[in-house]
């Protein structure tokens, strides 16, 4: 009798226990697992920084056992480029993310996984995201020489300016644009267009054949390798005024202090007009000469104008001495003055 009355004890703790297993798979089989919606950004997202946050939704599964309340307790974050695996996951307790190290134009994929207190695992749809392209400014370009307004320059003139790369807007940084090219427009005042532009990849640039006494006005356009550009302000510059050296004279004849010349003498001499100082070429002409003729030890009278580079003097005295000399008169209105020359005429002869 109290074997059989064990037998029945050992029944019931083998029922109970069976009860108690099947309990507690019931009231897990009821707790559902979490539920997560990614938010933000968008799936398939474009033009994102590269600096961004990434945030979700998520909801811990359904229990029917109010006993027995299931709550989320990580997160985990999984981040790779479109066409790579995933790697290592991240954990974390917030329902958001900021992956580091993004990089510019850059196509990523994500999704995310919610741990629930009763171990089960809740994990999001695959969403997609690309970065947007690095922004610059357009360059910064300032012209520096030749002053603007500056004048008397040769016709020769270097034109030299300032330029940089514009900055990075989207992160201020300055990588991955350069300058490839200047052109350079100048044109001469009255025309009615700039010049064809020359190019340049320096910061400066030679102007040569400028016209003498002309304003010019000049400006350069800086060509970024992301397809901006910048153009300068205008600066203005004059070239100097021709300049020339006084004309070059010399008597020839009738040689200096000769005498026995015939009271009917021609007078000649050379010219060459003056040297253009600024360039080394004979640019101006001379116009016209001024013989001064007299009686040696006299004062000279009013010149004679001329033309040619000689002229005659007539019904001279015999056994006389004379003087003259001859002025160059040249185009810039500079002028030249010859040496003194003297000669005696025949002595008179007497029958």
């Amino acid at each position: 009798m109290q074997d059989k009355r064990l037998s029945m004890i050992v029944l019931l703790l083998v029922t109970l226990f069976a009860l108690a297993i099947i309990t507690g798979c019931i009231v897990r089989a009821i707790i559902a697992p979490p539920s997560i919606a990614l938010l933000a950004p968008a799936n398939g997202a474009t033009d994102q920084p590269t600096a961004l946050v990434l945030t979700w939704e998520a909801t811990p599964g359904v229990s029917k056992n109010k006993k027995i309340p299931p709550e989320i307790v990580e997160y985990r974050f999984y981040i790779a480029l479109l066409n790579e695996d995933y790697g290592d996951w991240e954990p974390t307790e917030d329902k958001q993310a900021e992956p580091k190290g993004l990089e510019y134009d850059t196509a990523y994929k994500w999704k995310v996984e919610a741990i629930q207190s009763d171990n089960q695992i809740g994990e999001s749809e695959e969403w997609t995201f690309t970065t947007e392209k690095k922004q610059y400014a357009a360059p910064q370009i300032e012209l520096t020489d030749p002053a603007s307004g500056a004048t008397d320059l040769a016709t020769t003139v270097t034109l030299t300016w300032e330029a940089t790369e514009g900055k990075q807007t989207n992160a201020g940084e300055r990588e991955g644009v350069n300058i490839t090219e200047y052109r350079v427009y100048h044109k001469k005042t009255g025309d009615p267009d700039p010049t064809e532009p020359a190019t340049t990849t320096e910061k400066s640039y030679n102007l040569t054949n400028l016209e003498y006494a002309a304003t010019y006005t000049w400006y350069v356009v800086a060509l970024q390798s992301d397809g901006q550009q910048a153009t300068s302000t205008e600066s203005t510059f004059t070239t100097q005024a021709v300049q020339y050296d006084i004309p070059e004279i010399a008597l020839k004849s009738p040689g200096n202090r000769v005498g026995g010349q015939p009271t009917t003498v021609n007078l000649t001499w050379e010219a060459t007009p003056g040297k253009q100082t600024n360039v080394g070429e004979r640019a101006p002409t001379i116009e016209g000469y001024l013989v001064y003729f007299g009686v040696y030890g006299q004062n000279y009278g009013d010149p004679e104008p001329v033309t040619a580079t000689q002229t005659t003097k007539p019904g001279l005295a015999y056994g006389t001495t004379y003087k003259w000399q001859v002025v160059a008169l040249q185009s810039n209105e500079k002028r030249a003055t010859s040496t003194e020359w003297t000669f005696t005429t025949l002595a008179p002869v007497y029958g």
